[in-house]
């Protein structure tokens, strides 16, 4: 198992902040030289702690809702199952899949422009696949709000984050900022170069119409994807049923400032209130949870909870 060190855990910070940074700026936030840091980076990305960086892009903008399925398995071999979930992950919709442990298996989002388009989509997925699934769950995601990995510093988390969902505007693009969406969804540190070229135009044009494209808010930010297993971290899913939601913005604040909880979602048909975090055993993550029962008794119900085994697929942009 690869070690990490001070200075590898700070680059992944940044690159978990912002995965568009420069060398350069890095350098500076960890007061050692470009090479240093280069080096660092391509280190990290050939031990595969490193697996990508994402554009993390707000679809609800360009007019798509996104459906949450989990799936439970039963009757299946292994290699059917694998098989069941390369499929899932190469049908254009699909923008994330998760291998899970616990109440379900498999996780997976998708963008729809009509929800009728899901129920095309989903008889399909049943006329191939209903003799294996023993137990489903739908939802819609209202918004997805991430937040960086904190606790690799040590530090509470001070980030705004990334919105995604739950835009009552659509937005009209260009063909060439459909163009640049696509191929950045899952190259977010492509130099503006190599960017323009596969495009055929100007790096100036490609700026521009990523500043313009951040400006909407189509363009929310840039993450690293990171195994953290490295760090000696597993992921969780927390739902959370709610008996009154009068100190709702308490908690969506207690949750952007811990540095463990990394994602807040709101669905329509879920739990009230879900959360993703990172913890470094069952005992920590069970911890988390008590201090936040603690925090806001007489507003916590009950919760149930999966670990994410492995993130197979995540990329905002997969439709176009």
């Amino acid at each position: 198992m690869t070690k990490l060190d001070y200075y590898d855990r700070r680059v992944l910070f940044e690159l978990d902040r912002n995965a568009r940074i420069t060398t350069s700026d890095i350098a500076k936030q960890i007061r050692k030289s470009k090479q240093f840091v280069d080096y660092r980076i391509k280190k990290l990305e050939q031990e595969k702690v490193i697996l990508g960086y994402t554009t993390v892009i707000d679809h609800s903008k360009l007019g798509y809702t996104s459906m949450r399925v989990y799936l439970k398995f039963h009757n299946i071999t292994p290699e059917q199952q694998a098989k069941l979930e390369a499929d899932l992950i190469n049908d254009k919709e699909v923008w994330w899949l998760v291998a899970l442990e616990g109440l379900w298996d498999v996780g997976y989002a998708m963008a729809v422009k009509n929800v009728l388009d899901f129920y095309n989509y989903w008889d399909k997925i049943m006329k191939k696949y209903r003799q294996f699934i023993s137990k489903r769950s739908v939802v819609i995601y209202t918004h997805i709000r991430q937040y960086p990995k904190s606790y690799i510093i040590d530090k509470n988390n001070t980030d705004e984050g990334t919105f995604v969902g739950g835009s009552k505007e659509i937005l009209k693009i260009e063909d060439l900022d459909r163009q640049l969406l696509k191929l950045i969804a899952d190259k977010a540190r492509l130099p503006l170069l190599e960017i323009a070229g596969a495009l055929k135009t100007s790096p100036q044009v490609i700026k521009n119409h990523i500043k313009k494209l951040k400006k909407s808010g189509i363009i929310q930010g840039y993450r690293a994807l990171i195994d953290v297993s490295f760090l000696g971290y597993r992921y969780y899913k927390s739902y959370i049923n709610l008996v009154n939601t009068d100190r709702l913005k308490e908690l969506d604040y207690f949750c952007a400032q811990h540095p463990n909880i990394l994602n807040v979602n709101r669905t329509i048909g879920g739990r009230d209130f879900e959360i993703e975090l990172q913890a470094k055993s069952f005992d920590e993550f069970e911890k988390i949870m008590n201090e936040i029962r603690a925090n806001f008794t007489g507003m916590i119900d009950d919760y149930e909870f999966v670990i994410a085994r492995e993130e197979k697929k995540m990329t905002y942009f997969p439709f176009e």
